[in-house]
């Protein structure tokens, strides 16, 4: 499924058609992303990045939220989605990145407002988080520009390489997103 965001962005559910842009991309941007995400070592194939595509799918037919492909002027850019819906207390997270190129133009806060749309919306969640690292001021600008609530910083919660990284936690509950 397409969702239109405007007339150069749009998102597109994560499917195996993807597996090959999507790698390149993570290629083409492996230094600029390890500075934040841990993950890049376990993509070292197009295989790695079908097996990712893969659990996303399966993530998103079990019931879970979908994962999407990120598309600048028909270009892929980078990816966004939830991470697993905990089904029972009806949350979720956000997760997203982009290729260094197409950072500051204001896409990524574009696309977060569209899965709070579907979070919300399609999927009747009460709350969705924003996780990032605390030093990571683009993402956390995302957050704050949407009107995420920042609750707490988890100290030491994620290795990233070679250190430990602290977390600024982000939220939005469906009572504060319907009164926007």
């Amino acid at each position: 499924m397409d969702y239109i965001i405007s007339a150069d962005v749009y998102i597109q559910q994560l499917s195996f058609e993807h597996t090959q842009a999507l790698f390149r991309l993570t290629e083409a941007n492996r230094d600029y992303l390890r500075e934040w995400l841990p993950w890049l070592d376990t993509i070292r194939s197009s295989e790695d990045t079908r097996s990712y595509i893969r659990s996303t799918i399966t993530e998103s037919s079990a019931g879970g939220a979908p994962n999407f492909a990120v598309f600048y002027k028909s270009r892929l850019c980078g990816v966004a989605g939830f991470h697993p819906v905990d089904k029972h207390n009806r949350t979720s997270a956000i997760g997203y990145w982009l290729a260094e190129k197409y950072t500051g133009q204001g896409i990524m806060t574009s696309v977060v407002k569209t899965l709070l749309d579907i979070g919300f919306q399609q999927y009747d969640l009460n709350k969705l988080e924003i996780h990032c690292a605390e030093n990571n001021a683009r993402s956390r600008a995302i957050a704050e520009r949407l009107g995420f609530t920042y609750e707490a910083t988890l100290r030491e919660c994620e290795w990233l390489y070679s250190k430990y990284v602290n977390h600024a936690i982000y939220s939005m509950l469906a009572s504060e997103y319907s009164s926007q």
